[in-house]
């Protein structure tokens, strides 16, 4: 599989998760499929950051999209223009490419407090309460630390995943292994097309759509709110 398909199916699966979360909370086979999005990102993310040119520009158009998202990510989750209690997933990916850079400094200079820096700032998503939290992070170093090695990344990510469903019993994130099969099958090639744009537009795009759909359902169609925070798990902040 080349990159431009693990982005469609992360794509698809993500799109799959928020419509399941939203508008049929009792359909949890919607939200197991959603469990495949998150590590092919952290994996694309890993691989973007070994391949990229211009580190600043990336870590600059993840921020600019982060922000740009939670306005849409509140609205659709929590009901809300700004909230505070969870913010959305590019946080958390930001977050961890800072710390392979900062990973990658500590071992060409050797320089200790490098590595104390990146791991304080792999804990700042639980205090910060990024989506996914520490778990995030360390989902992307499970493929960066171990992309010389394929097979082991995706059984550490495989570890790491059954390690945070013995912390706090979220036995939907089990689903998220399943997500090693299309890791597995990538070829390193970027594929016949790139359209590297959309796929960050799409993020905030998608999330103003369904918004769009549950405040007419909501609203002007009658129906009762569907969602909102309580009924949105991800699990535990680790």
């Amino acid at each position: 599989m080349s990159a431009f398909t693990l982005k469609m199916i992360a794509l698809v699966t993500m799109v799959i998760d928020h419509v399941g979360a939203v508008f049929f909370p009792d359909l949890i086979w919607l939200r197991y499929i959603g469990r495949l999005s998150m590590p092919i990102y952290a994996f694309l993310l890993a691989e973007g950051y070994r391949k990229t040119r211009n580190f600043l520009h990336y870590a600059l158009r993840l921020a600019l999209f982060a922000m740009l998202s939670e306005v849409p990510y509140d609205l659709l989750f929590q009901g809300r223009v700004l909230e505070f209690s969870r913010q959305n997933i590019l946080f958390t990916l930001l977050t961890a490419l800072l710390v392979m850079r900062l990973l990658d400094l500590a071992a060409k200079k050797r320089n200790v407090f490098l590595f104390i820096g990146a791991l304080l700032l792999a804990v700042v998503p639980y205090f910060l309460h990024f989506s996914y939290g520490v778990y995030g992070v360390l989902s992307v170093l499970c493929f960066f630390l171990f992309q010389k090695y394929r097979g082991i990344d995706a059984i550490a990510f495989s570890a790491l995943t059954y390690g945070r469903y013995l912390y706090d019993g979220n036995f939907t994130q089990l689903y998220a292994i399943a997500a090693s099969i299309p890791i597995l099958l990538y070829n390193g090639k970027r594929g016949a097309v790139s359209l590297k744009y959309f796929f960050y537009i799409i993020y905030p795009a998608h999330l103003l759509v369904l918004y769009a759909i549950h405040y007419i359902l909501a609203n002007h169609v009658g129906l009762s709110n569907i969602l909102y925070s309580e009924r949105f798990k991800e699990g535990s902040k680790f």
